[in-house]
C-alpha cells in the first residue's frame, strides 16, 4: 500500500483550473495516468502492446466531503489478453492543485492452471477493504471555501459514472525494420 499527494511542477501546472472541478479533475487524472502508465510498452515488433491496461472497474464514492473514485490499472504481458497484478487506486482532490492517490497492490505469484491463486486471498482483501473504509478527510476552512466556490460555479460535483480504459501506449511508433542479420542473431543461428 502507498499513499501519495500528486501535484504538478509550477512550469507544468494547469494555471486556471481547480482540481475541485470534477471535469478538470478527470482531465488531470487522464494526464497523470498517461504519464505514469500510458507510455510503457513492449519493445521491437511488440511496441504497439502496452504494459498496462486501465482504468477498469471505475467506481465513484461519496463518503468523503469531496468526490472520489476507485479503479484498477492492470499489468499486461506480451499477450494482450493476459492481465495480472492490478494496482487498485483510490483518488480524490485535497486542494485546487493537488490530489491524493491511495494505491494497493496484492503481489500474488502462486496460481493454479486456471490462473486462480492457490491460497485463500480473502484475509488480504479484508485488510485492504478495512484500510480503504477507514480513510476520512476533513477540509480546513480555506480549502472548504475553495471547494464551495467551485461548487457554486459548477453545480454538479459528481465524477462521471463511467470511465473507459485509456488508449495505451501513448508513444506508439512503428517497429524498426529488422535486418536479416539481426533476425539470425536473435535466433542464435
Amino acid at each position: 500500500m502507498s499513499i501519495s499527494v500528486i501535484g504538478r511542477f509550477d512550469e507544468y501546472a494547469f494555471q486556471n483550473i481547480s482540481f475541485f472541478n470534477p471535469r478538470a479533475f478527470e482531465m488531470v487524472l487522464v494526464h497523470y495516468l498517461n504519464d505514469r502508465y500510458g507510455h510503457e510498452n513492449w519493445e521491437n515488433e511488440l511496441s504497439h502492446i502496452p504494459r498496462h491496461h486501465g482504468p477498469v472497474d471505475w467506481l465513484c464514492h461519496h463518503h468523503l466531503p469531496v468526490f472520489s473514485a476507485s479503479f484498477k490499472i492492470y499489468n499486461r504481458g506480451e499477450d494482450p489478453n493476459y492481465l495480472v497484478l492490478p494496482d487498485q487506486l483510490f483518488v480524490f482532490p485535497i486542494t485546487e492543485h493537488h490530489f491524493v492517490k491511495v494505491s494497493f497492490r496484492q503481489d500474488i505469484y502462486s496460481f493454479d492452471k486456471n490462473n486462480k491463486p492457490t491460497f485463500d486471498t480473502s484475509p488480504i482483501q479484508e485488510l485492504q477493504d478495512n484500510i480503504f473504509n477507514s480513510i476520512s478527510l476533513e477540509l480546513g476552512p480555506e480549502t472548504q471555501a475553495a471547494y464551495d466556490k467551485v461548487k457554486a460555479e459548477v453545480g454538479d460535483m459528481r465524477l462521471s459514472e463511467e470511465f473507459a480504459p485509456l488508449k495505451w501506449p501513448t508513444n506508439v511508433y512503428p517497429p524498426e525494420p529488422v535486418s536479416e542479420m539481426q533476425q539470425r542473431l536473435r535466433a542464435g543461428s
